[in-house]
């Protein structure tokens, strides 16, 4: 029997898995593969298509369907029982496939991002797909990561790993190499890490030992399944707001049913009737609609490059009220380039503006600081034994900068790793801002080299490498400081980089302690270019009544240079720092909150103050960050926003991942969340006011003493025609016109709000009474009640198609130019139209449906009525709501 993991020394450890150090071959994966299967878990079957229609039945009006129907039989209404079973299936098959639609798009969207590793083969460091990751793979690991599956640690620094998606505990566990007993308990084995777990602190390197099915989670996989997508507070709201509906409508059927037999009408033709208004009259359609609509708009915005995580995200984007962002990447290309590095006296204390990376070749000052830049980079060249222009190049942008200056200048990577071999290191933490590697020589001599903020750098500094050292006195420092708040106004990114020799006595368990009498060596510039959008973005967030405010680690000029040239209103009155954040209260930071439009030089401790600060004035607010000190801040947000370089602890926490890492993405999510909630108010007036008319028509139809004006068939046909295509159609509305140039929408704003009140009571009432209208006089001039019947449910049915035209748009006449634009509802309107004189004309349904054919003049006075009702209905739509007249 195989020993555990956990119990082997590494030796043994790569005995088994056919490794070493330096990982494996690319020539070995495709047998490893074939071996012990792809990194991949199994995935929770989704519900069968049988099992999803069936469960279409388990609704409280399918219930009243069938009690109609087992009526229907016992008093011989063959006809109404035949009809109400085809209605049943229409219904079923119809939610069945919204349902559908729903569950596939977004198990689709959960598939959209994927998590990378950084591994070692061939000798070669590069970034996979994890799922290509097999048994034996060398990785490395750093703060921020997921682990991709399990593994037996080689090496680690101050290494810290969270399991609570496994053990529950939420402490993250300290990793380190070494044995362990073989009864230690899974969540004390500090030797191995464990698929799933996440990345807190520190560095390490560790060889896969079980991927797949054949990892601790994939063992136990029910504790990773995704779990299931709860409802949304809209959705909980409106849920809540149909079974009040739903309430009303069943008491005043009841009222109904009772006037009706008290009148002296058939009990059973009431009875029936009062079953089938009913199943008309309560929105049924309405959540499988919202959740068509919330799903849609994710595939939206998934065009416009932003996976939508969470169905909320979705609602709350709409009543966003403030971005925060970064600049570097977002606003910016992303793209960081060295422009000058600074590294002579002319250079930092006169004139002079320094040099590019490729005339640094001859100048052993900016060779100097060139290499403790790229000795203090995480970045890496997958491929360095192909051309320059092929070389593919991973980490952050700033390092990967760093990087090229230096192979421009001549410096190998490579090279330079094996003459000065790494003893310690601290990698680039937003919070410390700076970076720190100690490495040793071949001539054994030891130096800490750092890159980082030059503030910070220059405090730590106290002399300066020019050919000679000279120290850095009080004047000179500030003269330093003088140059690079020159080099920020012109928006360029600074950074500064120094060293310092150390002696064989110098503790390297505390690096920060010998961060002191640093020697400095000089200050590399780099630009990035502002992507050619975002100034217009930042013009339609402003517009759309949202402030945009840059969160940043940069200096205060490279930020106020970035928003003077996108548009942004900032001045020097307007930048807080992170520094004076640490100096004011809570109550001050609200305060300062209400015009600051930058802060710079910020950590993530801070940001989470910033997003506390804003929500506490009521602000609704959408936080972008990328680093796993980012994650308390994003969670805190709103709408918490990553970009797709961002770490995987962000990523597990925010709502939204902008795919492109472009501030234009995020614009374009809010745009499609107000849309989302216009689409969501169309479904809900369409739905509800047409029913209601119906309810109309048969109260005054009962209190006057006349027939019941609809027989239960007809009324399940309008239900069939009504809310079944329209409404599906109504869910795929994309009218972005006009939606950028309101404010954002109160998080509290009811669907039923005062306007839309005013509206839907007057539809209310004018279809209600254009129906009974016309069912009264053609009762009393026909002495008919089938022909009366026939008018009135003819008028219902047409009617409802133009208010589904109607309904399109709150802010815009039904007669415009596009008006037919919805492709979609117009086949949906033209099938209606189709079923109508489908029900009118064949004598099978006319036997089914108690219809007859009309006359040309019959038609003529419905289609007046309906010209009528919809001018009515468009005068109250722009007496309450601001319509403009194109």
């Amino acid at each position: 029997m195989k020993k555990p993991w956990h119990l082997l020394e590494l030796s043994e450890v790569f005995a088994e898995t056919e490794s070493s150090t330096q990982g494996i071959s690319s020539d070995s994966i495709p047998e490893r593969i074939k071996k012990f299967g792809k990194n991949i878990l199994p995935e929770e079957k989704p519900l069968s298509v049988i099992y999803l229609f069936f469960s279409q039945f388990h609704n409280p009006l399918i219930y009243i369907l069938l009690a109609a129907f087992g009526v229907s039989l016992y008093l011989d209404h063959f006809s109404d029982a035949i009809f109400i079973i085809i209605v049943l299936l229409i219904n079923t098959t119809v939610g069945f496939y919204q349902e559908y639609k729903a569950d596939r798009s977004i198990a689709a969207l959960k598939k959209v991002v994927n998590i990378s590793a950084r591994v070692i083969r061939d000798g070669n460091l590069r970034e996979i797909n994890s799922t290509d990751l097999v048994k034996g793979d060398v990785f490395l690991i750093k703060a921020g990561d997921k682990i991709p599956a399990d593994a037996c640690i080689i090496e680690s620094k101050n290494l810290k790993v969270n399991e609570a998606s496994l053990t529950g505990e939420w402490i993250a566990e300290e990793k380190k190499e070494g044995t362990l007993e073989a009864d230690t308990p899974l969540g004390d084995r500090t030797n191995m890490l464990f698929m799933g777990t996440l990345v807190e602190e520190g560095t390490g390197k560790a060889v896969i030992v079980e991927t797949g099915v054949y990892t601790v989670v994939g063992d136990i996989v029910s504790l990773i399944r995704e779990t299931s997508e709860r409802k949304t507070p809209l959705q909980k709201k409106l849920s809540k707001l149909s079974k009040i509906a739903g309430a009303f409508v069943m008491i005043i059927i009841a009222l109904v049913t009772v006037i009706g037999i008290f009148r002296g009408q058939s009990f059973s033709e009431i009875f029936i009737a009062s079953l089938a208004l009913a199943v008309s009259a309560v929105p049924a359609g309405l959540l499988p609609a919202i959740t068509v609509i919330l799903v849609l708009g994710m595939n939206r915005i998934l065009k416009q490059r932003g996976l939508v995580r969470k169905l909320v995200a979705n609602e709350t984007l709409g009543s966003v009220t403030v971005i925060c962002t970064d600049k570097t990447g977002t606003l910016t290309e992303g793209k960081m380039q060295v422009s000058h590095i600074l590294a002579s006296e002319d250079e930092l204390f006169a004139d002079s503006f320094g040099i590019s990376p490729i005339e640094a070749k001859e100048a052993e000052t900016h060779i100097m600081t060139l290499k403790a830049a790229l000795l203090t980079s995480e970045a890496f060249i997958e491929n360095p034994d192909d051309e320059l222009d092929k070389w593919i190049v991973r980490g952050r942008s700033t390092e990967q900068a760093l990087l090229l200056a230096a192979a421009n200048a001549g410096l190998e990577q490579r090279a330079l790793n094996e003459e000065y071999t790494v003893l310690e290191e601290i990698p680039f933490d937003s919070s410390n801002k700076y970076a720190v590697s100690v490495r040793s020589t071949n001539e054994d001599e030891r130096f800490l080299y750092v890159t980082g903020a030059p503030e910070i750098i220059l405090n730590k500094s106290s002399r300066f490498e020019c050919n000679k050292q000279i120290i850095l006195d009080e004047e000179k420092n500030k003269t330093l400081i003088g140059k690079l708040d020159n080099l920020a106004t012109k928006g360029l990114r600074v950074v500064a980089c120094a060293y310092r020799k150390i002696d064989e006595v110098d503790n390297l368990d505390d690096l920060n302690k010998l961060l002191n009498n640093l020697t400095f060596l000089g200050f590399i510039a780099l630009r990035d270019p502002l992507r050619k959008e975002t100034k217009q973005s930042i013009a339609e967030t402003e517009k759309a009544g949202i402030r945009t405010v840059i969160i940043t680690g940069d200096h205060q000029y490279t930020a106020l240079a970035v928003a003077t040239e996108i548009g942004l209103r900032a001045s020097p009155g307007t930048i807080l720092t992170g520094r004076e954040i640490e100096e004011i209260d809570e109550d001050q930071l609200k305060e300062k909150a209400k015009t600051v439009n930058i802060y710079a030089r910020v950590s993530p401790n801070h940001k989470l103050k910033i997003i506390q600060a804003l929500q506490a004035e009521k602000q609704v607010v959408a936080m972008i960050g990328d680093g796993v000190n980012d994650a308390p801040a994003l969670k805190a947000a709103d709408v918490g926003v990553t970009v797709g370089s961002g770490t995987d602890v962000a990523k597990e926490v925010a709502d939204i991942v902008l795919l492109d890492s472009n501030f234009k993405t995020i614009v374009k999510a809010v745009e499609q969340g107000r849309v989302v909630f216009e689409n969501i108010k169309k479904v809900f007036v369409y739905l509800l006011i047409d029913d209601f008319s119906e309810i109309f028509i048969f109260l005054v139809a009962m209190i006057l003493g006349l027939p019941i004006p609809l027989v239960a068939a007809q009324i399940l046909w309008i239900n069939l025609v009504e809310d079944g295509l329209p409404d599906i159609a109504l869910t795929t509305e994309q009218e972005t016109e006009g939606v950028m140039n309101e404010k954002p929408r109160d998080p509290k704003e009811s669907i039923l709000s005062k306007p839309m009140r005013k509206w839907m009571t007057v539809i209310f009432f004018v279809a209600g009474l254009s129906a009974f209208l016309l069912f009264f006089f053609t009762l009393k001039i026909t002495g008919s009640v089938e022909k009366a019947r026939v008018m009135a449910f003819t008028l219902m049915c047409l009617d409802s198609m133009f208010f589904a035209l109607s309904v399109r748009s709150f802010k815009r006449p039904l007669w415009r130019k596009d008006i037919l634009s919805n492709k979609i509802l117009d086949g949906a309107i033209l099938i209606g139209i189709l079923l109508l004189l489908s029900a009118i004309y064949l004598p099978p349904l006319q036997k089914l449906l108690s219809t007859s054919p009309l006359v040309l003049f019959e038609w003529f006075i419905i289609v007046i009525l309906v010209i009528m009702e919809i001018t009515f209905i468009e005068i109250a739509k722009k007496l309450s709501f601001r319509v403009k007249t194109v």
